[in-house]
């Protein structure tokens, strides 16, 4: 439970490789979760809510990338999501040659995921995430240039959605990445920014009659609180009155209480002492919250430090050659 209640349910997801890091997270109809590693191209999935639970490996990228960005949901399918993979290089802090995928999953996992390639993502700088507009659009939040990018998956056309000086990184030595998670409502597209520490939005609507575009901002971006400095995941409560969000420094999770008639966030710390936080996710299951908690583990990382250091200088201290126990299924036939 949060420290002020406001959600009861809270699940830790602790059950993976201590060593490893891991971003993407998305909650399947089965009840499992499916999760993204960043610094191996690998693709799990295992009950969350079992502390004893051993992360089954669906898939491993090892053909086209070293590591796994992001995952979403494929909307208006039982089980199916998009998987963003790329070349990445913790130690020079370089991400390169994403490719777009869908992944198919049987509803018991009995049988080997179905891969499909549907688009490589060029002339981009660091696209950090991918999110759904519909099943069509889908945006990708850029960390290095600054903007949010449109995809049409339908043409691979990539075009520019919103850039704003709100999405760069800070000033400073070590602060790499700016824009981080993003949130799609009806109302506001809401956004992170890790190391200005800012948590903002903006107004959009949808764009029905034409399908290609499915989404356009109306109005400025709007700062809701510039207090939680290092964040990472962004979780919204339904009303958009409650925001989550993590600090995989100092292992907390804070809470911006948002004031509807100003857009105004007053931020407070609602649990603590949690091992590398890198990811939240609610969801309402019976019409009651339930948040989950991504923890990568009180690992000897160089990135992991108090809140007067800055990791991602020290990335490169991830130790990728563990070995890890995994129960694997059989070898997937990739489409392109």
């Amino acid at each position: 439970m949060l420290e002020d209640g406001s959600v009861q349910d809270v699940v830790l997801v602790t059950q993976l490789p201590s060593d490893s890091w891991f971003e993407g997270f998305a909650l399947r109809p089965n009840g499992k979760i499916l999760t993204s590693r960043l610094d191996e191209p690998e693709l799990y999935t295992f009950n969350a809510e079992d502390p004893e639970a051993t992360p089954q490996l669906l898939h491993n990228f090892e053909e086209h990338a070293n590591g796994l960005i992001n995952v979403c949901p494929f909307p208006g399918t039982r089980d199916e999501y998009l998987v963003l993979s790329a070349i990445v290089d913790l130690v020079n802090i370089t991400f390169e040659e994403f490719i777009l995928w869908r992944v198919s999953l049987s509803p018991d996992d009995s049988s080997p995921p179905k891969v499909t390639k549907i688009t490589d993502i060029k002339d981009t700088g660091f696209c950090i995430g991918v999110y759904a507009v519909s099943d069509r659009v889908f945006l990708l939040p850029d960390s290095f240039k600054n903007c949010i990018w449109r995809l049409d998956i339908q043409t691979g056309q990539i075009s520019l959605l919103v850039a704003d000086d709100t999405m760069k990184a800070a000033e400073g030595e070590g602060n790499f990445f700016g824009l981080n998670r993003i949130r799609i409502t009806d109302e506001f597209l809401w956004f992170t920014n890790t190391s200005a520490g800012m948590l903002c939005r903006i107004p959009i609507e949808r764009v029905q009659e034409d399908p290609s575009v499915g989404i356009r901002t109306t109005g400025p971006v709007q700062i809701v609180t510039d207090d939680i400095p290092h964040c990472d995941g962004l979780a919204l409560s339904r009303d958009q009155t409650s925001v989550y969000t993590c600090s995989y420094m100092d292992g907390f999770i804070w809470k911006v209480s948002v004031d509807p008639s100003t857009g105004k966030g007053t931020t407070s710390v609602v649990m603590r002492n949690l091992a590398s936080p890198t990811a939240v996710e609610l969801h309402y299951i019976d019409d009651k919250p339930k948040l989950f908690i991504v923890c990568c583990g009180e690992i000897e990382m160089g990135w992991f430090v108090q809140d007067d250091q800055n990791p991602w200088s020290e990335v490169a201290n991830i130790n990728s050659a563990v070995t890890v126990t995994v129960v694997t299924v059989e070898e997937t036939v990739e489409e392109s």
